[in-house]
């Protein structure tokens, strides 16, 4: 009989507590509520924020040899696609323009998104700010570094975040999906041969690196245009280069 009645209690106090929860609903409505539920860190908002601004910088500098800017370049179907390796010169080896492809690169990213954190850092302490929260940061630091397959960016604001607790975040780490380290990498061999030859054998980088295509794009001055793509992300990377040109009519001197 005892095990009868507290069984009958056990009942009554899930349906009491179903009942608090349809009233609950009613009062503050079903959006709110999810809206409670679902409700965003301020890193979460951040790393939102930022992954727009990082796409766009890797669509321009993909096409444009890894500047946003570049000043010796060639206009390849409306792109200004950067010398990578260059001589004005005819029958002379190009001198490699950037040795260190990476690091200029990641100095680029760095360049172009450390604004656009500062942007979203302020857009998330408006909005907190909104919400009756106390929100500050300091002037962001950007830190962009390729490695395989991603791309890390770090931005150090030591951003804090008060209401009923503090909530201190020093460092925002974002990953963001890109194969373009590997293709840089492959890019950094490509001018190697470029500066001793003249010009790369595009089929053996595509049987070494299966995933990777290679196209090579003579141009009637003498330029080249190389483009690799990821056959697996369709990531690309496109860059000019200028080597051992060879002028119909003309000798080596």
């Amino acid at each position: 009989m005892k095990k009868t009645k507290k069984g009958q209690i056990t009942i009554f106090i899930i349906l009491a507590l179903a009942i608090v929860v349809v009233l609950i609903l009613l009062f503050i409505g079903r959006n709110s509520l999810v809206s409670i539920i679902s409700e965003k860190t301020p890193v979460q908002q951040i790393r939102e924020c930022m992954q727009e601004p990082i796409q766009t910088s890797l669509d321009k500098i993909d096409m444009q040899g890894g500047s946003f800017e570049p000043k010796n370049y060639f206009l390849y179907q409306g792109n200004k696609v950067e010398y990578l390796c260059y001589t004005e010169e005819n029958f002379k080896p190009c001198v490699m323009q950037k040795p260190l492809l990476k690091q200029s690169i990641e100095k680029e990213l760095e360049t172009y998104l450390q604004p656009r954190a500062r942007d979203c850092l302020e857009s998330v302490k408006s909005s907190l700010e909104r919400k009756g929260y106390s929100v500050a940061y300091k002037n962001p630091i950007l830190k962009a570094s390729l490695i395989p397959n991603n791309i890390i960016v770090e931005i150090e604001s030591d951003l804090t975040v008060e209401k009923s607790s503090t909530e201190t975040y020093k460092t925002i780490k974002i990953d963001f999906s890109s194969s373009l380290y590997n293709l840089v990498m492959i890019t950094s061999s490509i001018l190697n041969w470029e500066a001793r030859y003249g010009t790369a054998e595009t089929m053996n980088y595509m049987i070494y690196y299966p995933s990777i295509k290679v196209e090579k794009k003579k141009q009637s001055e003498g330029t080249t245009i190389y483009i690799l793509t990821d056959r697996n992300s369709l990531d690309k990377f496109m860059f000019a280069s200028r080597s051992y040109v060879i002028v119909p009519g003309l000798t080596g001197q």
